[in-house]
C-alpha cells in the first residue's frame, strides 16, 4: 500500500467508534416493556429530526454476545420530541411502527448504523445491555424514564417500574 493510502485508511478507521462506543444523541431507549405482547419506545429528545434508518435494537438474552431484536428500515426518522414504538406480534396497542416477534432478553441496547452504542438499559446485574447499575426489575410493569427521558448513564436512577402502554 502506498504512503497516501495507508494514511487514507488509518484516518478512516480512527473515525469508527469500537461497538462498545457510546456516541451522543438526543435518541433514548424510553421505555420497555419485554414479551411478545411488549414494546420498546424510543424518544427523540432533541430539538430536530433524527433518521434512525439502519439503526438496530439488539436484546442481551444471556448468550456471549446481543442478538439482533430489530433494524430500522431506510428512510425511518423520528421528529423531535416524538416517539417511535417497536412492538411484539401481540401488542394490542394501536400504534405499531415496527413490529418484532417478542422483545425478549435482560436488556436492550440501541446501535447506531455504524454498530456504535447509543443507549441501552438492562435489568439484570449481569447484563452486558446495561448502562453502570441495572435498571430494577419489574415483573408484570414497563421499565421507563422520567417524561424527558433523563439519561445519567446509571439505568438504576434513570429507570423506575410503570403500567405498561395500551
Amino acid at each position: 500500500m502506498t504512503m497516501p493510502g495507508s494514511l487514507l485508511l488509518i484516518f478512516v478507521l480512527a473515525g469508527t467508534p469500537a461497538p462498545d462506543t457510546v456516541r451522543a444523541s438526543s435518541v433514548k431507549i424510553h421505555e420497555v416493556l419485554g414479551g411478545p405482547a411488549g414494546y420498546i419506545d424510543l424518544h427523540n429528545t432533541g430539538a430536530a429530526t433524527i433518521d434512525i434508518g439502519g439503526w438496530s435494537v439488539q436484546a442481551c438474552t444471556g448468550a456471549a454476545a446481543p442478538v439482533e431484536l430489530a433494524t430500522m428500515p431506510a428512510g425511518t426518522e423520528i421528529p423531535a420530541g416524538e416517539h417511535f414504538l417497536i412492538t411484539g406480534q401481540g401488542f394490542g396497542g394501536t400504534v405499531q411502527q415496527l413490529v418484532v416477534e417478542a422483545i425478549v432478553g435482560d436488556g436492550e441496547m440501541l446501535l447506531d448504523r455504524r454498530g456504535a452504542r447509543i443507549d441501552s438499559v438492562g435489568w439484570a446485574p449481569s447484563s452486558p445491555c446495561r448502562e453502570n447499575q441495572a435498571a430494577v426489575s419489574c415483573p408484570g410493569f414497563a421499565q421507563a424514564r422520567d417524561a424527558v427521558s433523563r439519561d445519567t448513564d446509571n439505568n438504576k436512577t434513570d429507570f423506575g417500574c410503570i403500567l405498561p402502554i395500551d
